[in-house]
């Protein structure tokens, strides 16, 4: 029997760790805890997270043996000490391997005031903004407005220092910064400033986030204090539909029905600065969601009673706008307000959401040669959708078939009735070459009535009280 010499830690695809081990936030940390000489083996490995301010956490479900696997590392394990422990038979003490992290993140930012939030903000004040980073390495930061310098020098340690504001320095400010990965920047501010006892209105802030992605939105932005129970809503109309509670919302696999306006507002409760709050609106937060169009048929399979009226309808949604819109049957393609072959192409109508239509196929009376499978397609600039329903046909009173007038429409040629089903389905569902030889058809549209939809995913507003968003409505 004989007790190891010692211990150390490897890194895959980095060799022996030294005292400080540099990864970037968000990638994998693996490490191995490699024992040298020793018999027999050691009884056992254990793996430690100590904090900067010394405490002591298991890595335990983390470790498989001498090997550790962190699948994510995120920036709060900045300077904490990884260390593996090893027991063996033959040694009094176990030996210890340690290495600290030494984690690359991108530049994070908060933005205060003084006064604070909240209170209002008159010409001849003196008022200070102050932007902390946080980042690793340090990164150096800069103030803007509206893009550009600001009014006011800046110190190195963050502050813009207004001696005595006035309406000249109404605007949006945010706080850049250069760092190793890039350049950065924070959320805007709008700071607003009472002159003449008139009010200056806060435009919305726009954030336009990708179809399917993600955004934050933070009370700081919106102007509210961030202090307290906060509630989030979203506009509809004259009306603030509760969304969520808390100084942040969070939108992930974000919609096209989620785009539109947002607010913070403070909770009711006693406040000497109620009516100046009641008064001071904060400034919308505009969520634009942009992307490729998306076809969502309403429903995706009907059965109908031969001789009934039928329609199959769709939402569809884009942004930037759709161009190409047409429905396409078993036998002839059709445009919205175009009809023929015993079929009737609805004009387009307002959607439900900012950037959402719909779009209407009707059978004035369902034969049984109507079952099949519809398509609707739609184009934008960024790319094109199609969404499909299957129509079944059950038996019902006869009906003679009708001999349909119709406006000028593509004809598909029917393949023949020899063709396997996937083919004759291949076939229905590609226009004639001379479809992509046409002007762009022009989507009509019409007015219709909307009415108020909550999103995808309705929130709570957890204790929120509903009065609360009276105030700001």
């Amino acid at each position: 029997m004989d007790a190891p010499k010692g211990s150390y830690l490897t890194a895959e695809g980095k060799g022996k760790v030294g005292p400080w081990f540099n990864i970037k936030e968000n990638t994998a940390l693996r490490i191995r805890c490699v024992v040298e000489g020793g018999r027999p083996s050691p009884s056992s490995f254990e793996w430690w997270l100590q904090t900067p301010d010394g405490e002591l956490d298991s890595l335990a479900n983390y470790s498989t043996g001498n090997n550790l696997q962190l699948d994510k590392i995120s920036r709060q394990l900045h300077n904490c000490t990884v260390s593996c422990s090893v027991s063996h038979v033959a040694l009094p003490t176990p030996l210890n391997a340690s290495t600290k992290l030494n984690i690359t993140y991108s530049p994070s930012f908060v933005i205060s005031r003084l006064p604070g939030f909240g209170f209002p903000l008159y010409e001849g004040m003196a008022v200070s903004l102050k932007c902390d980073v946080d980042s690793n390495p340090q990164a150096s930061h800069r103030w803007m407005k509206d893009d550009g310098d600001p009014p006011v020098p800046q110190t190195k340690d963050g502050f813009l220092n207004f001696t005595s504001i006035s309406r000249e320095h109404i605007g949006w400010y945010k706080c850049s910064a250069q760092h190793s990965l890039g350049t950065f920047a924070s959320s805007g501010y709008y700071l607003n400033v009472r002159y003449e006892e008139i009010l200056t209105k806060q435009p919305p802030r726009q954030v336009e986030v990708a179809l399917g992605g993600g955004v934050t939105l933070e009370c700081a932005s919106s102007g509210v204090s961030t202090s307290g129970p906060n509630c989030w809503g979203r506009l509809s109309g004259n009306r603030l539909e509760a969304v969520g509670a808390g100084p942040q919302l969070r939108l992930d696999s974000v919609l096209y029905q989620e785009a539109g306006a947002y607010r913070c507002v403070a909770p009711a409760k006693p406040d000497p600065l109620l009516l100046e709050r009641k008064a001071m609106l904060p400034p919308d937060i505009e969520v634009v969601v942009t992307g490729q169009p998306v076809v969502y048929p309403v429903r995706r399979n009907l059965t109908a009673v031969g001789g009934s009226q039928l329609s199959l309808s769709v939402e569809f949604c884009a942004n930037p706008e759709a161009t190409h819109a047409f429905w396409l049957t078993q036998n002839v393609v059709l445009r919205p307000g175009q009809e023929g072959g015993g079929y009737i192409a609805q004009n387009v109508t307002e959607g439900d959401s900012t950037h959402c239509k719909r779009a209407a196929l009707t059978i004035p009376e369902v034969l049984a040669e109507h079952a099949g499978e519809y398509l609707f397609i739609v184009r934008s600039p960024r790319g094109m959708a199609d969404g499909t329903v299957q129509l079944n046909v059950s038996r019902g009173s006869h009906s003679p078939k009708r001999t349909w007038s119709s406006k000028p429409v593509l004809v598909v040629a029917m393949p023949p009735p020899a063709r396997p089903v996937q083919e004759e389905a291949a076939a229905a569902v590609v226009p004639p070459r001379d479809v992509h030889d046409e002007p762009p058809p022009k989507v009509s549209m019409m007015p219709s009535s909307r009415g108020t939809t909550p999103l995808a995913t309705p929130l709570v507003f957890l204790s929120c009280s509903l009065a609360a968003t009276k105030l700001f409505v």
